[in-house]
């Protein structure tokens, strides 16, 4: 058996502390980790209760990484295990991190999908098949992508690709009709509208 022989809050961060084993630092913890694993000086640990706090500072460390990258944006729980995995923790380390997130309300598809479609139609308006493609590749379910699009998407797809076309009409006319036609196409399909709706657009620049 060893024994915890301190527990000292740490300076810099106050809210996580150091805990001595046999006189010798052995991890540091976040103090609600400590609270949670019950640890408190003079108790003798097991092996098992060894590994089990190791554990739980890794996961500490795996947390902590995982809040700094919340800070520019709302993530998918995808995108959280992605970002963990290329810190280089374990899948035990990063499932147990996320379930953390999830437990703090702090991932939520559900909310990530639908503030990433606010966002996409009303500062970049894109078509609903590359609003699918965007969240499939953050990891989303498509379920959870078909509610966010329901609940967030009130225009139509014409609507939409005329709201993305608007700022660079002007550019594109100055191109003139062929080139100015091919280049609308282009920029629409690349934005997820259908290529119809594209080609309407187009025509339509250049008869008016």
């Amino acid at each position: 058996m060893t024994t915890i022989t301190a527990l000292e809050r740490q300076k810099r961060r106050p809210d996580r502390v150091s805990v001595f084993v046999d006189g010798a630092f052995a991890v540091g913890l976040s103090a609600a980790a400590a609270r949670d694993l019950g640890l408190e000086v003079g108790r003798e640990l097991a092996e098992d209760e060894l590994r089990r706090m190791a554990f739980a500072a890794e996961v500490d460390g795996a947390y902590a990484r995982a809040l700094r990258y919340l800070r520019s944006r709302l993530r998918s729980r995808h995108e959280f295990e992605e970002r963990l995995r290329r810190y280089g923790y374990e899948g035990d380390i990063v499932d147990a991190a996320v379930e953390l997130l999830t437990s703090r309300g702090l991932v939520d598809d559900g909310a990530f999908a639908g503030a990433w479609v606010r966002d996409r139609v009303r500062l970049k308006p894109k078509g609903r098949r590359a609003l699918r493609a965007e969240l499939a590749a953050k990891g989303v379910a498509p379920e959870t992508v078909e509610a966010a699009l329901a609940e967030n998407v009130d225009e139509d797809e014409e609507a939409l690709a005329r709201r993305a076309l608007a700022p660079r009409r002007e550019a594109f006319r100055a191109k003139g009709e062929r080139k100015g036609r091919a280049a609308i196409t282009s920029f629409l399909a690349r934005r997820g509208f259908d290529a119809g709706i594209a080609r309407r657009l187009a025509y339509e620049l250049f008869s008016t």
